[in-house]
């Protein structure tokens, strides 16, 4: 699919086209200088990475996203 003229894959699952527009948004924030060029969503059991590249820097960046907050545990 294509948003804002960035192409966006999905793998492993599928993802809603608002979720997509969301972190599309929210990396478009983080990221002002640069202009994306693609973004990719794989979904696990417990998280979504997103691997994303832009026009100007030939490097891809990965974050993962947890989808549900997980126990802290403490030694102490």
């Amino acid at each position: 699919m294509m948003i804002d003229n960035i192409r966006v894959t999905v793998e492993n699952g599928t993802i809603s086209p608002e979720a997509a527009k969301y972190y599309v948004g929210k990396l478009r924030e983080s990221s002002k200088r640069f202009t994306l060029k693609k973004v990719n969503f794989s979904r696990s059991d417990d998280y979504l990475d997103i691997r994303y590249s832009f026009n100007e820097i030939p490097l891809q960046r990965i974050r993962r996203i947890p989808f549900a907050e997980r126990a802290v545990e403490r030694a102490v």
